[in-house]
């Protein structure tokens, strides 16, 4: 009887503590908070792959479109994204593929 009672203490403790972790751990998903009010700037990483036939630049344009339309899913603008990789690959033939990798932050 001892024994029970003793846990049912502890587990009556123990669930007075669970708001409170609950409320400590951080949302999932929450709303974008401006930086100012955190002091964190919040930064991802989109790529894109593109390719065409009898242009680089146009595999290049393509991969970038690419890139910056999942950024937009993700709620950024273009003016907060910076390229920081591409490269276009000639296959012969004429043919082009292109990848992008694009740093975004808000």
């Amino acid at each position: 009887m001892v024994r029970r009672g003793v846990l049912a203490a502890t587990f009556a403790g123990l669930a007075m503590l669970a708001p409170v972790a609950a409320q400590a751990a951080p949302a999932f998903k929450s709303a974008p908070v401006a930086a100012s009010e955190v002091g964190t700037l919040e930064s991802q990483i989109f790529t894109g792959q593109g390719s065409a036939i009898g242009s680089g630049k146009k595999a290049l344009k393509l991969a970038m479109d690419y890139a910056l339309q999942s950024a937009a899913v993700a709620g950024y603008v273009e003016s907060q994204c910076v390229t920081t990789y591409s490269r276009t690959y000639a296959h012969g033939g004429g043919y082009f593929t292109a990848n992008v990798v694009i740093s975004c932050t808000r």
